[in-house]
């Protein structure tokens, strides 16, 4: 899975972009547009729990946790190590990367121990 077993390298891999075109702002990572909302949703919590297992010093994944959001969204935690799930997982991972303190902040703040969106899913290391 590519929040429990993403390693550096992994997350260095050539990622897709997408140019942005006149008059539209650049998008943080690519978005399949193929991919129902529930299961971009799915992958963009693996991103940035993968993004968190690598770059938060003072965070970590609860696992059990993070399946059971996942689970809640209708998807299978295995779809996420493959095909289109586990490479918009990677996209996200890579557009958080892009300011590393303030991602890590907006991690806890969401999903930390008093998360706001789903509490729990990131604990203290």
């Amino acid at each position: 899975m590519i929040v429990l077993g993403a390693t550096a390298a992994r997350a260095q891999e050539p990622r897709a972009t997408q140019e942005p075109q006149a008059g539209q702002e650049p998008q943080k990572a690519f978005e399949a547009p193929d991919i129902p909302a529930p299961k971009r949703n799915a992958a963009k919590l693996a991103g940035l729990a993968g993004f968190v297992n690598l770059n938060c010093a003072t965070l970590r994944t609860d696992q059990d946790r993070f399946k059971g959001a996942i689970q809640s969204m209708g998807v299978d935690p295995a779809e996420l190590d493959r095909d289109a799930l586990m490479l918009q997982a990677r996209s996200y991972l890579a557009a958080y990367q892009k300011d590393v303190p303030g991602s890590c902040s907006k991690a806890e703040e969401l999903f930390g121990r008093s998360g706001r969106i789903i509490p729990g899913v990131f604990l203290a290391r």
